[in-house]
């Protein structure tokens, strides 16, 4: 906590988002009392209780009751859990954007002073992460497609840095956003780039996959590296690759790529690459799965019932990847965000792999959806 609190102080993070705060102008002021913390100390004090383990707002009384700790923390005078639940609820979308802001400055800030290649290609990620909440009168929440009751957070990472730069709060039933929605949220990530940044690369999962983002992103100057769902027109792709076209992935022992042009529906420019990758499945493998289990979904149909009733011994499962990217260039390597066991560090708050913890718990696009969170069991 004292090396924690000692980089947060040291990059002026509270008074950094209150600077945002109060020099944007359609963000609405929050109202602060002679004795109160200021609206940039709020979601640094929430951070902060995450970093302890708190998961709820009643744990900020934890982080209140530490009166030893309080002098290494980036704001000794934690609000109580009352405090903070009312005070959460008068941020909107303009507060969480100005904290956004503020985050990647200091992010940034800190960059330069490592040392680092400003000017370095960027790697943006798009993601999806389920939280699951309790209790029925949760705000915004949905069954997700597991039936529990939870939020979705879609999220832009800045892959070479593992910092989350901006993102967008929804109900666990809509596990998808719009085309429109994913570019907006990298066209906010772009703009909070340091200005030298190099080219930018998006990387995203079926999830995210459309013509239209692609359309976007070659507008924007970016280019894109998206996975494409198992439809039937992938699956022909399969059947027009040469059997001696397959080649040994890099760095994925087991698996094989082969390589198309491809025009997707909707798309009005040269032909892009198609990537497919395919790795070698057993029966033995296949019968130990549930059968909804996802495996099962990658890999052809006939196969797969050729393969559960005895006559092949293995088959082949497959990805697809729609890209851009030149051809001489590499790939960018997939990377996954930390287990949520990982534990939080101050540096993390400006380079975790999800937005600043503070930022995600207030990151809905309405209120007060984003802060009610789950009460102490």
């Amino acid at each position: 906590m004292a090396i924690n609190g000692e980089l947060l102080r040291n990059l002026r993070l509270v008074e950094v988002i209150d600077a945002e705060l109060a020099a944007d102008d359609r963000v609405p002021p929050i109202k602060q009392r002679r004795r109160g913390i200021s609206a940039g100390a709020l979601p640094v004090s929430i951070a902060e209780c995450q970093m302890i383990g708190g998961d709820c707002f009643d744990d900020m009384e934890k982080l209140r009751d530490d009166t030893a700790g309080a002098l290494l923390r980036a704001v000794a005078d934690a609000p109580s859990a009352p405090t903070a639940r009312q005070l959460a609820r008068k941020f909107g979308p303009a507060h969480i954007r100005a904290i956004e802001r503020a985050a990647a400055r200091c992010g940034n800030a800190l960059d330069r002073r490592l040392g680092r290649d400003m000017s370095e290609a960027v790697t943006l990620d798009l993601d999806a992460l389920e939280s699951v909440v309790y209790g029925h009168q949760k705000c915004g929440t949905g069954r997700s497609r597991c039936g529990h009751l939870a939020y979705n957070s879609f999220i832009v990472t800045w892959a070479q840095r593992g910092r989350g730069l901006t993102s967008e709060l929804k109900g666990g039933n809509q596990a998808r956003i719009t085309a429109s929605s994913s570019l907006a949220m990298l066209i906010r990530a772009q703009r909070l780039l340091p200005k030298e940044h190099g080219q930018i690369t998006v990387r995203a999962d079926v999830g995210f996959y459309s013509a239209e983002l692609m359309m976007g992103c070659r507008k924007r100057g970016m280019r894109f590296a998206l996975s494409a769902p198992r439809t039937s027109t992938m699956w022909r792709a399969v059947d027009d690759v040469r059997a001696g076209a397959w080649r040994d992935a890099i760095d994925m022992r087991g698996a094989q790529v082969a390589e198309l042009s491809f025009t997707p529906q909707g798309w009005k420019h040269e032909q892009l690459r198609l990537i497919i990758r395919r790795v070698q499945v057993t029966a033995a493998e296949l019968a130990a799965t549930s059968p909804k289990a996802r495996r099962r979904t990658t890999i052809p149909r006939e196969q797969l019932q050729m393969v559960l009733d005895g006559q092949l011994d293995s088959t082949y499962a497959y990805s697809f990847i729609v890209t851009d990217i030149p051809t001489a260039t590499r790939l960018p390597a997939a990377t996954r965000p930390p287990a949520a066991t990982r534990p939080p560090t101050a540096t993390r708050l400006l380079t975790a792999t999800q937005p600043p913890p503070a930022t995600w718990l207030l990151t809905a696009t309405r209120l007060p959806t984003a802060v009610r969170l789950p009460r102490a069991r």
